[in-house]
């Protein structure tokens, strides 16, 4: 068994496969050395038995033939019919002694050495004596007889004299002649009863052979299976499982020690060393991010309080130069107050992205209609300026998902389509959305200045921005956490714009496995605010 662990699973299975074959021939061979014999049975049975009890019933039907033609001389008892009976006699006479010649040479036990040797093997060589003493009893009666028409001229006497003690003794010859057939005849009879026996053995020890073969090849595809199992499958599937743990991030899993040193055995060692240089490094990258963490929260604080001094001095001097002073420096106060403000914004959106990056985010399933009719109330109601048109046609109310994170997301996307399309003669914002079902997606759309479709990838980026400060507002972190949260729910995120002809951004949920009946399926609300 040492040595079998030590080969690759390709030799072992090579192996298996080679001793199931080998009893597959094995068991075959068997079959067809039994077949043989049973043939061979069946052809000696119709070589000799039956052909030797054929002879032996046409010599009693010639001795049948001598009596009718001694009981016709005798009844008949003229000198002229004498040469046509003893033709007769001889012609019967010879016949015997002929079936006999064949019976001897052809059908005789003694003359076939399988057939005397199963005799032998059964304890029954007495049916070989006994058919070699009926044997010799023929040939004496036959001897016998034929002194009786031998010459013919003593026979011609004793029909004349009406002799019937030498009839008598022909007819005593004559059924000791059919006794002695009878006895052949009840001889080989019993060594077709053994020829038989013999039959049924070989065909139970082919039985016995074949099921003996049949059980050894179900053991040995047992044992093969049971070490397949415990040797390779039981020890793959704790690998999987293992393995299923480890990409689901837990890195306490432990892959245990293979049993074997084949393909197999390497990639454990692989997979487990793999693991650990994994935990070493995501407790490297957790330290690392502890570290970030402190920093960015330090540094975000250290600078929001020069900011908010700044901003607040920057508010004095150009209180105090409102009425006076040159327009250059009133200017100059602005720029300062404007960019202290945006570096403090862009601050806070820093602060809120890590937050949101730093989180587990609880799914639940919640109202999204509900969420963004309250987010319009909230976003535009009291909005100074053009207010923008916003249709709202929603296929489903429920969502899956994290409600705060997705606000925030849907948020983020009012405000730009909103920002986006100020400028325009009729601002319009549609909130529309499909379901398949693997997923839900919500869309919103604006009629705004749109962008080129090969900045898609960029917009998403963290602080990238395809629109100068000055002419639209912003931290460039909006759609950064838009994305953040699509990858947080494991779904998707994607625009589609052209220059002058608006954008579209889309968010794909995915749908739950368990069946959820919406509390509004197929529901279309629209809400109009009129421009101002």
């Amino acid at each position: 068994m040492r040595w079998l662990h030590d080969r690759s699973i390709g030799q072992k299975f090579f192996l298996s496969f080679g001793v199931i074959l080998s009893l597959l021939a094995l068991s075959l061979t068997a079959l067809l050395v039994y077949l043989s014999r049973i043939n061979s049975y069946v052809d000696r049975h119709k070589r000799i038995t039956v052909p030797a009890i054929v002879t032996a019933a046409t010599m009693q039907r010639s001795v049948y033939e001598l009596d009718m033609a001694l009981l016709s001389l005798e009844q008949l008892g003229k000198e002229a019919d004498l040469d046509q009976v003893v033709a007769r006699l001889t012609a019967q006479e010879e016949r015997i002694r002929r079936l006999l010649d064949v019976y001897r040479t052809t059908h005789a036990a003694r003359t076939h050495p399988i057939l005397f040797g199963m005799l032998t093997d059964h304890h029954r060589v007495d049916l070989a004596d006994r058919e070699d003493r009926a044997v010799s009893g023929i040939e004496q009666a036959l001897r016998e007889l034929t002194t009786f028409w031998n010459p013919p001229a003593s026979l011609a006497q004793a029909v004349v004299a009406g002799d019937h003690a030498l009839f008598l003794r022909a007819d005593g010859l004559l059924t000791q002649l059919m006794e002695d057939l009878d006895r052949l005849v009840e001889a080989h009879t019993d060594i077709d009863v053994e020829m038989k026996i013999e039959g049924d053995l070989l065909l139970q020890q082919a039985r016995m052979i074949a099921l003996g073969l049949v059980a050894v090849l179900g053991l040995v595809i047992a044992v093969i299976y049971v070490s397949v199992n415990r040797q390779i499958a039981k020890p793959l599937q704790r690998l999987s499982i293992t393995a299923d743990r480890v990409a689901h991030h837990d890195l306490t899993a432990q892959f245990e020690a293979w049993p074997a040193r084949d393909e197999v055995g390497t990639l454990a060692a692989s997979l487990s060393s793999m693991v650990t240089s994994l935990r070493e490094q995501t407790a490297a990258i957790a330290r690392k991010t502890k570290e970030l963490e402190a920093f960015t929260y330090s540094v975000a604080h250290d600078l929001k309080g020069p900011l908010r001094e700044i901003e607040g001095f920057s508010s004095l001097l150009e209180k105090r130069f409102l009425e006076g002073g040159d327009a250059e420096t009133r200017h100059h106060i602005e720029v300062i107050r404007r960019s202290s403000l945006r570096l403090t914004h862009m601050i806070d959106a820093l602060l809120k992205y890590s937050r949101l990056e730093q989180q587990d985010l609880p799914r639940q399933r919640f109202n999204v209609l509900e969420m963004i009719t309250t987010l319009i109330t909230d976003r535009f109601t009291g909005l100074q300026g053009p207010k923008p048109k916003i249709h709202v046609a929603l296929p489903f109310a429920d969502l899956y998902g994290e409600p705060v994170s997705i606000r925030q997301a849907i948020a983020n996307l009012l405000d730009n389509a909103a920002k986006f399309s100020r400028r325009t003669a009729a601002p319009t914002i549609t909130i529309g959305g499909t379901r398949t079902d693997h997923e839900r997606i919500l869309w919103i759309q604006d009629n705004g200045i749109g962008f080129d479709p090969a900045q898609t990838d960029k917009i998403f980026g963290l602080f990238e921005r395809l629109h100068n400060p000055q002419d639209y507002e912003g931290t460039g972190v909006g759609l950064a956490i838009v994305k953040l949260v699509m990858d947080k729910h494991d779904g998707r995120v994607w625009a589609e714009s052209a220059p002058g002809a608006g954008s579209k951004f889309s968010l794909a949920f995915p749908e739950r496995a368990e069946i959820v009946v919406d509390r509004a399926s197929t529901s279309s609300h629209s809400s109009a605010l009129p421009p101002a």
